[in-house]
């Protein structure tokens, strides 16, 4: 672990990629116990990321030695044509790490989402869940003369799924206890688990907002001028400027939002410019 060591889970979706990475962390940082005389992980969930900003920030704070587990990177670690400019920093990052000596565990459906760089040159060993509790382990070695991967089988791995004692469930999904990371509850389920479950679920729906405004914003282009003119008609009246009597941008901008429809301040001046010389009569001073 004193050198860079880079591991990507691979395997199908729901199979257990993320608590396989997330136990062997546990495992590599052992148990403690506190001064109530409980028995604790090391290993915390905050070491447990899934944005490059959330990445950069344990690389700077995070104790020389701790291992990184970097969740759902296809945001982020995706193909060069999804984010070009991020993924120039990221590479330059990991390649630096060795410096920082922080074990990381990337769990990903398959290694091809992963830009070519990093999958062929920066990955060091790559463990395939075949099925909850069991695993292919391979070392992974580049070719210095041709873009060439060699990968070698290390051994085959068995575990049992960790928190057993604690919870019989398999799953935290859909269970009462499981709480919410943004309204915290003492009764919320403290189970290792639990606590990734609650970080992830935050992390998803934050992603779920981005998305539907991508997509607004996106239905809201192939909109034309005088679709979006039929659409604010009906309540014009209420879109005026009290002083000038005139539309107002603002208001426009508001009334075509709350039907789920986003433009820019410039196109709220076209559609302004054209109902007003189209509908003379209803702007006069």
């Amino acid at each position: 672990m004193k050198l860079a060591t880079n591991v990507c889970v691979t395997g199908e979706p729901g199979i257990g990629k993320s608590y396989q990475s997330i136990d062997i962390c546990r495992v590599f940082q052992g148990l403690y116990k506190n001064s109530k005389g409980e028995i604790k992980d090391r290993f915390k969930v905050k070491q447990i990321v899934f944005t490059h900003s959330g990445y950069l920030e344990l690389l700077i704070g995070l104790r020389m030695g701790l291992p990184i587990v970097f969740d759902e990177p296809s945001y982020a670690m995706g193909k060069r044509d999804w984010f070009k400019d991020l993924q120039k920093v990221l590479v330059h990052t990991l390649e630096s790490q060795r410096f920082l000596v922080h074990p990381l565990f990337i769990p990903i459906i398959n290694m091809s989402l992963l830009d070519k760089t990093i999958r062929n040159y920066l990955i060091q060993f790559q463990i395939h869940v075949l099925g909850r509790g069991h695993a292919y382990v391979y070392r992974l070695k580049p070719s210095q003369a041709t873009d060439k991967v060699y990968r070698k089988f290390m051994c085959e791995l068995f575990y049992h799924q960790f928190d057993s004692q604690l919870c019989k469930k398999d799953s935290c999904l859909g269970c009462k206890k499981m709480g919410d990371l943004e309204n915290p509850s003492p009764e919320d389920c403290q189970v290792f688990r639990a606590q990734y479950e609650r970080k992830k679920r935050s992390i998803q729906f934050t992603r779920y907002d981005q998305a539907k405004d991508q997509a607004l914003q996106k239905e809201s282009q192939d909109l034309t001028e005088s679709q979006l003119e039929e659409i604010l008609m009906p309540e014009v009246s209420e879109l005026l400027n009290e002083k000038s009597g005139k539309l107002d941008v603002s208001k426009i901008r508001v009334s075509l939002r709350k039907s789920g429809i986003i433009i820019s301040t410039w196109k709220a001046y076209q559609i302004k410019g054209n109902i007003e010389a189209a509908h003379p009569e209803m702007f006069d001073e």
